[in-house]
């Protein structure tokens, strides 16, 4: 994102943090204030399209009043003739200026919503992105702004461009017979009680079926992530049946909203050819009684026609205001939502970090209104350049601990000092470019080797990229072994290498930033023994002034580390080096590491 465009961003979302917008739907609109000028430009020719397109049957009267008295000279209808040509034609040269500028504003307005949307997501916090199912965020990212694209680019403008419409026929049907006009009138608010009802009833149908399109787009993504498991159980007719069910909820939901358009229109319809009934038998006899022309009353007629289309859309606008209500608050929750670990607006850069790591008392809690602590009174002190093993039973708190270190979550209490300075008190850029983590999910994206290995820095060159190959020990399997080396195209999730191979260059990523601080989160757990060994002794030559931090469960890794940190119930228990651990019986370290040493020869 450009700076400037960053910069529009953060105001806008300054704004919406603080709530000066009442509803969802007026947030949204506000994306329409930068094209303000634009939009009442063209409000203003849709004004004068609606009064020029109006004056088409008021020509046509006087044309019918011609044509029926033989009294009248028929060349007299040719100026009429002309005049209508020209004017039409004037009006469809407005027309397409309209929809060429309606749909230029929306699609810019769509294009800011979209990267506010995608920018939103890429700042929010670790928890929020927890507690958010990945189908959702797609759903909300795609279909709703699909559906708000419709409106803001093309149905809000003509929505105000047919009350305009609408208004000024019934001006004009009050010019022509004010007695039939009083007629339209009176049948009116039966149409908009309709109305009314329509869209109570219309609201919680079409906010449950948002809620189930979102279910729905969750099970397509996690089942299309998650196809080699589903195919390694032998789950595929359970997962079709679960689908078909939600699909089959989704259908009925989308069924309720159908049913509800297939009630109301009629009665629409019904009280329109109402109104028709009524002015052609009321006008008739105030034809015949000498009282209206037959011109004027077809006109009339004329005009109420063209009133029709107006209403219809206008009662087809309202109607689906409450869809694009909810659709509108289920974006904005996104654009609204709340960063749990937020950069402090003074914060300083991070400078040159030589790797000393202190944690002072801190405590950690997922959720914050829960007295609950996953860590708790952790302290202890890493010296630059150490290698340090984190180790303890499933559930105790590894991974919680090293994800504080860039702070992906922020303690609840207590601090942590990198080189003395409080990790709160710097940018989160300067502080996340010097470390290096990595996860045991290794993900990749559909791009070349090369370009996922250089993800965090574009500037390494093509020496520095296969020296951190080499370090994570896969250099020699992309030179010999994939068809255009580190121009090979990696599919979608990696799908086309090992475990291992992913691993090891989502590795090569994180040492290609050249960290001062590494973390392997359980990194190598996908890789043989001997890969494992080789990682570790490249790793100890190029990186040797880089602090590591390493969760595994393998015992060379233990054993090698310079220090071991044990965690039991969220509480540092021992630390030491092997030796002085095992030297320990009232630590659960040497039963650890007993027993993974029998599974391992097992």
């Amino acid at each position: 994102m450009g700076k400037n465009k960053r910069v529009d961003f953060l105001e806008r979302r300054k704004k919406f943090i603080n709530q000066e917008f009442k509803t969802p739907v007026k947030q949204v609109l506000s994306y329409l204030w930068e094209y303000r000028k634009t939009f009442v430009i063209i409000l203003i020719f849709g004004f004068f399209q609606s009064i020029l397109f109006l004056t088409f049957p008021l020509f046509l009267g006087p044309a019918m009043d011609i044509l029926v008295n033989p009294s009248i000279p028929i060349e007299n209808i040719f100026p009429i003739i002309l005049s209508v040509i020209f004017i039409q034609g004037f009006v469809g040269i407005l027309f397409g200026i309209r929809i060429y500028t309606n749909r230029w504003i929306g699609a810019r307005v769509i294009y800011n919503l979209r990267n506010d949307l995608f920018s939103t997501i890429q700042i929010m916090s670790w928890s929020w992105l927890d507690k958010n199912k990945t189908g959702e965020l797609i759903s909300r990212t795609t279909s709703d702004v699909n559906l708000l694209k419709e409106f803001l680019g093309n149905s809000l403008q003509y929505f105000i461009g047919e009350c305009v419409t609408f208004s000024f026929s019934f001006l004009i049907l009050s010019i022509i017979n004010k007695e039939l006009a009083l007629f339209v009138l009176v049948i009116s608010p039966a149409l908009f009680y309709v109305l009314f009802i329509f869209r109570k009833k219309l609201r919680p149908v079409f906010k449950k079926s948002r809620k189930t399109y979102a279910d729905l787009t969750h099970i397509i993504q996690e089942n299309v992530q998650g196809i080699t498991v589903v195919k390694s159980f032998g789950r595929e007719v359970h997962e079709i049946k679960n689908f078909t069910k939600k699909n089959n909820s989704y259908f009925n939901d989308s069924m309720g909203i159908i049913k509800l358009q297939a009630t109301f229109d009629p009665i629409i319809h019904l009280i329109d050819n109402i109104a028709f009934l009524i002015v052609i038998l009321f006008g008739g006899f105030l034809v015949l009684s000498n009282s209206m022309s037959f011109g004027d009353l077809f006109a009339f007629v004329m005009v109420l026609n063209f009133s029709v289309g107006p209403l219809y859309y206008i009662s087809r606008f309202l109607g689906n205001m409450p869809q694009i209500s909810e659709t509108c608050e289920r974006v904005t929750h996104i654009l609204n939502s709340g960063i749990n670990v937020e950069e402090k607006q003074n914060a300083i850069n991070m400078p040159s970090i030589k790797g000393e790591i202190e944690f002072k008392n801190v405590y950690f809690n997922f959720n914050q209104e829960r007295d609950y602590y996953i860590l708790k009174n952790i302290n202890f002190k890493v010296k630059p350049g150490e290698n340090i093993a984190i180790l303890g039973p499933t559930g105790s708190g590894k991974s919680a601990l090293v994800k504080l270190i860039p702070r992906f979550y922020d303690v609840s209490k207590g601090q942590i000092l990198i080189d003395g300075i409080n990790i709160k008190d710097v940018t989160f850029k300067s502080l996340r470019k010097q470390i290096g983590y990595v996860s045991q999910e290794h993900l990749l994206f559909s791009r070349s080797i090369k370009e996922n290995i250089t993800f965090g820095n574009k500037e390494i060159g093509l020496d520095g990229i296969k020296k951190v190959a080499r370090a994570s020990d896969i250099h020699q399997f992309i030179e010999e072994e994939l068809p255009e080396n580190y121009d090979t195209i990696v599919s979608e999730r990696g799908m086309t290498l090992s475990g291992g191979q992913k691993q090891r260059i989502a590795i090569a990523r994180a040492l290609a930033i050249k960290p001062k601080i590494l973390i392997l989160d359980d990194a190598t757990s996908s890789v043989d023994v001997d890969t494992e060994y080789r990682i570790q002794k490249h790793f100890k030559e190029v990186f040797k002034d880089s602090t590591t931090f390493l969760i595994t469960q393998r015992l060379s890794s233990v054993r090698n580390a310079d220090r071991i940190i044990i965690l039991e119930n969220g509480e540092v228990s021992q630390i030491g080096t092997h030796e002085e651990l095992m030297e320990q019986d009232f630590g659960i370290y040497k039963k650890l590491y007993l027993t993974l040493k029998v599974e391992e020869r097992a």
